[in-house]
């Protein structure tokens, strides 16, 4: 999923909820509503792209495994 063992991954409903405890990092995604994709609904503020990068990897291979996306 990522090679950060720090990301934290859960899904409520229909949004997968990323977290990164030692920065306060969160972002939160949803599918879109062509079922193609997912889109970022909101997150805190970062200029780490290296930690974006990486909660965007968790939150896609998340989403594959739960069937949202091919």
């Amino acid at each position: 999923m990522t090679n950060n063992p720090e990301i934290q991954v859960k899904v409520r409903r229909d949004l997968i909820i990323i977290t990164h405890p030692a920065t306060q990092f969160l972002a939160v995604y949803a599918k879109a509503n062509d079922g193609s994709e997912i889109v970022l609904k909101r997150r805190t503020d970062t200029g780490d792209n290296v930690l974006l990068v990486q909660v965007w990897q968790a939150a896609k291979a998340k989403a594959r495994e739960m069937g949202w996306i091919a």
